[in-house]
């Protein structure tokens, strides 16, 4: 049953994908090269987040009907999952269209984030003793609670830099949480998992490079937030509902494990523009996407260099019980935190020179000179 789930996301997004592409045309709803920043050069539609919104709101609500999981389905804490994503989804549809300003948007996010953290109890209250850590104060761990929000919703905004990268990424990690949630029995958050990678997989058709749309903010801060509520709640799966060859996976390290990409990359970009002494949300080229576009000259390349990585870190977050059977889990968290950032080593080393002319030449001239072959601009991410 869970196949037919899938597929009929998928086959929604399919065939209503073109249908919306069509009306964005018409409607001038389109991403125009010109700016600086803007390294594509043809009019692209930017609210592929509208069918993703439908697809994801239908199927849900659908299956949860025909195959009856009212039973399974917390009425405290869904009727609000779905209030949010609603609330998200025309915060940044609004902004695709007509722009909203920093400060109105960080209010949102605080509303959102408190609302799913108390309201709906999608809040870290505790670090498994990770770090001898662990049971958290309830205020503590509230306002960790939504900095890890802001943090995991943005850096899936701030991904969708290339073309297939943030569709791409999120089937996968969205794999992984349905394979978490079918195996310790949480069918309302597998069914979600799985209808968003459904729906995502559509979308990845017509993102894929080259891209003829984008999803938008419209669309990646609303699957941040679905990313948000499932990693929260893999942190908060009871442990009697765990399968005895899933006990010893470690929730944090394959929190960690999932969303390794959008994490390390996001911390990363905004150490560097600390460190440089500018806002973190001052936009460069410094991404990852961007420094592997250096690197591979293609779209093609880089994402599919992103996917193979994330599904090596969800492989090896999955298969901790054997390095907790010699080491720690500090040590493991450790470790695997070192193999995600220092993956990219050898790209940061490659591309160092060429990044270095590019700062080079946005002082000297107030721009940034296209990369050759570069990506589009997909949404407004920094």
């Amino acid at each position: 049953m869970i196949a037919f789930v899938a597929v009929s996301s998928f086959f929604m997004t399919l065939f209503g994908m073109p249908v919306l592409i069509k009306v964005a045309k018409l409607k001038h709803l389109v991403d125009e090269p010109g700016e600086d920043r803007k390294i594509h050069y043809r009019s692209i539609p930017t609210i592929g987040g509208v069918m993703i919104f439908i697809s994801v709101f239908f199927n849900v609500l659908f299956w949860a009907g025909y195959l009856d999981l009212e039973e399974v389905v917390n009425l405290n804490t869904q009727p609000m999952t779905l209030a949010c994503l609603v609330l998200i989804f025309f915060m940044g549809l609004t902004d695709d269209i007509t722009g909203i300003s920093p400060s109105k948007k960080l209010l949102v996010h605080l509303f959102i984030g408190l609302a799913l953290t108390t309201l709906g109890g999608y809040r870290i209250d505790s670090f498994g003793g990770l770090f001898g850590v662990n049971e958290l104060p309830e205020a503590m761990g509230i306002g960790f609670s939504i900095f890890v929000y802001i943090v995991v919703v943005n850096a899936w905004n701030l991904i969708d830099g290339v073309d297939g990268l943030a569709a791409g990424f999120t089937v996968i990690s969205m794999g992984a949480f349905t394979y978490w949630f079918l195996s310790v029995g949480l069918l309302s958050e597998a069914l979600l998992a799985i209808v968003t990678a459904g729906t995502m997989l559509g979308f990845l058709v017509f993102n894929y490079a080259p891209a003829r749309i984008f999803m938008g903010d419209c669309g990646s801060l609303f699957v941040g937030v679905i990313g948000y509520v499932l990693a929260t709640s893999v942190i908060a799966t009871p442990t009697e509902s765990i399968p005895n060859h899933l006990l010893l996976v470690s929730k944090e390290v394959l929190v960690m494990g999932i969303l390794a990409y959008p994490l390390v990359d996001t911390l990363r970009v905004f150490i560097l523009r600390a460190a440089r002494g500018i806002s973190p949300f001052h936009p460069d080229r410094n991404h990852l996407h961007h420094r592997l576009m250096m690197q591979f000259g293609t779209h093609a390349k880089t994402v599919l260099s992103v996917y193979i990585y994330s599904i090596v870190m969800i492989l090896l977050a999955f298969s901790t019980p054997y390095a907790l059977s010699i080491f720690s889990v500090e040590i493991v968290f450790t470790g695997l935190m070192a193999i995600a950032i220092g993956a990219f080593y050898p790209t940061l080393t490659l591309t160092r020179r060429r990044y270095k002319k590019s700062l080079s030449n946005d002082s000297l001239e107030g721009k940034i000179i296209p990369i050759k072959r570069s990506e589009p601009r997909q949404s407004k991410s920094t």
